[in-house]
């Protein structure tokens, strides 16, 4: 694993699973920042089988006091790491191609 991707997962760690932190104050705030999140993540782990990643973290909430799961958080996590794995792999290509 590269030591980005590593520093990254424990970043993330703290952010999802301490215990819950004061809210942005904006309508579905908390969504664009999972969609950011794990979008920086699809970025630097450079590998789909982090997928994992954004259920795991959502799942454990059930278990930290003042978090909770949601679906739609999943979601958010999902699509945002998607997103970050296709832009680094559209990104890879087209370097590729121009050399």
């Amino acid at each position: 694993m590269r030591k980005i991707t590593l520093l990254y997962l424990m970043l993330l760690t703290y952010a999802n699973l301490s215990p819950k932190v004061p809210s942005a104050g904006v309508a579905g705030g908390d969504k664009i920042v999972h969609f950011l999140e794990f979008l920086i993540l699809g970025l630097v782990s450079r590998d789909k089988s982090y997928m994992i990643f954004p259920v795991i973290f959502e799942s454990l909430q059930l278990f930290v006091p003042g978090r909770s799961f949601s679906f739609l958080d999943m979601g958010a996590n999902l699509i945002g790491f998607g997103v970050g794995y296709l832009l680094w792999r559209w990104w890879n290509e087209s370097a590729d191609r121009r050399a």
